[in-house]
């Protein structure tokens, strides 16, 4: 039943695109990284895993695997969002961009049961409210383990970081996100200071300024915030 199921998706007809890990109409399948799909049941995926010819990408289409690179389900995984806010780097995990179109090495993970998702504003979403993870299931990646309840002094900070210019604190929403660390180069070693946002405001890491915008890393959304593997609080 199976083998036939995956010949009819193999010769359908072009139709319509698809999201990463999301079972799509009218093929049924769930792509779950750039060439390996699931067959999907009541919109579940179900095992085992397939694998797309050779030089072909998982697509939404009728016909789920093509040759047409800009056609395949699972993008945005590893790049910065439009914003430049942040990128998905795992299922659960995230880096920030700070304003460019490269991720950073501050990094972090979602709350339990929400995934990284890059057209979500507050970075992790729940499934159950809709959200699917941007970046392949087959693919996931784990941070760095990090060295838990250590305090990371400014100068920790910025010789792990080794980047110049104001960078988030932590996330904790009533503290640390309305502080901010800046860091400079003085002879090749790195040194970093600790200052705080002036009254009732937040440090915006896209912006690198102080307003009165809950950070999207500040939200309950998001679990934790690390550079390397040092914990920020």
């Amino acid at each position: 039943m199976l083998r036939s199921v995956l010949l009819l998706l193999a010769i359908g007809v072009l139709g319509c695109q698809a999201d990463c890990n999301v079972c799509a109409q009218p093929s049924n399948v769930a792509c779950i990284s750039d060439t390996q799909f699931r067959v999907c049941l009541n919109n579940e995926l179900l095992d085992p895993v397939n694998s797309c010819p050779s030089g072909t990408y998982c697509t939404g289409e009728t016909a789920v695997c093509q040759s047409d690179i800009s056609l395949k389900a699972c993008i945005g995984c590893g790049q910065c969002n439009d914003q430049r806010s942040f990128a998905c780097v795992g299922v659960r995990t995230f880096a920030l961009c700070l304003g460019t179109v490269a991720p950073s090495n501050i990094t972090g993970s979602c709350a339990p049961n929400y995934v990284c998702n890059w057209d979500n504003a507050n970075i992790c979403g729940s499934a159950a409210s809709g959200f699917s993870a941007t970046c392949p299931l087959a693919d996931d990646e784990e941070l760095a383990p990090i060295y838990p309840n250590v305090t990371v002094t400014p100068n920790e900070y910025c010789r792990a970081l080794q980047r110049a210019g104001r960078f988030p604190s932590g996330s904790t929403l009533a503290t640390t996100c309305r502080q901010y660390i800046y860091c400079f180069q003085s002879e090749q070693i790195w040194y970093g200071a600790q200052y705080n946002c002036p009254g009732v405001t937040y440090f915006q890491p896209t912006t690198q300024v102080c307003n009165t915008t809950i950070p999207s890393h500040c939200t309950g959304a998001v679990s934790r915030l690390q550079v390397r593997n040092l914990l920020l609080l």
